[in-house]
């Protein structure tokens, strides 16, 4: 695994100074420093907290593996079945980032840049790899080991990578199945019609089945809506966990008031 991530860790670098370069001699504004060096801080930061957790994730998933009324054999079909899995405890796991207001405030990190380039798939909201394990732990308990559990995310978010990008338009016949860059650059608009769709990872077929699904028609706009610094890495982590507490308090006045 070890080497794999090396390989893909080539692949990102180069296609970054691709990406920019592309941008940059095309004057498509595609990159900004600052919000660059916030997402590649991101991410060094959320590789280290799965680095810190991977061994505990594993622990805990293998304990759950050792309850599984029986243990799904490593073969192709299960490889399949699994992927599949994986997929739908994604696509709720991410749509529910979306909807529960604390889980909001974790992930809403990934989604503060106001550009789409390679380096904001490295906006890892860090914080969630905190409960994330917790949300995988249907698919131990349903007899797959841990290691194919572990084997099929990290292919997974591999893949998510090269969803973030303006360069690649859209795919025809693949939009279809395939969450591409034109459905992922939708998920991260702000416009209206764009807000909470295309929550799949590598596929956006539970988009299609549970309704969630919108095709890239108008460009999309980047970012969220809020008054924060954009390129302060406190405040790109913490602005909606502030929002949030604010919130608390002001209802819990709130209710103080009326009880007066």
């Amino acid at each position: 695994m070890e080497k794999v991530f090396l390989v893909f860790l080539g692949l990102f670098l180069i296609s970054i100074l691709a990406e920019a370069w592309h941008s940059r001699k095309h004057g498509k504004g595609w990159y900004n420093k600052k919000d660059s060096r916030v997402s590649l801080a991101l991410g060094v930061f959320g590789v280290l907290t799965r680095l810190a957790l991977k061994g505990g994730s594993l622990a805990f998933w293998m304990l759950l593996y050792q309850w599984a009324p029986w243990e799904v054999p490593q073969v192709l079909w299960a490889w399949v079945v699994l992927f599949l899995a994986n997929e739908f405890v994604y696509y709720w796991f991410h749509r529910w980032s979306h909807t529960v207001p604390w889980l909001w405030a974790t992930h809403v990190s990934h989604h503060s840049s106001d550009y789409m380039n390679f380096t904001v798939a490295t906006r890892t909201p860090f914080l969630n790899a905190i409960y994330h394990t917790l949300f995988w732990a249907p698919l131990p308990l349903l007899g797959f080991h841990p290691v194919m559990i572990f084997a099929v995310e990290q292919v997974s978010f591999f893949f998510a990578f090269f969803q973030h990008t303006q360069w690649i338009r859209k795919l025809p016949g693949l939009e279809w199945v395939l969450n591409t860059p034109s459905h992922h650059r939708v998920h991260h608009g702000k416009n209206p019609q764009y807000q909470d769709r295309n929550f799949g990872n590598v596929l956006i077929i539970w988009d299609r089945l549970f309704g969630t699904f919108t095709p890239e028609e108008e460009p999309p706009v980047y970012g969220v809506d809020g008054d924060f610094d954009r390129h302060s890495l406190k405040e790109v982590i913490f602005h909606e966990w502030s929002a949030l507490w604010r919130k608390c308090r002001k209802r819990k006045e709130g209710s103080k008031a009326v009880k007066a």
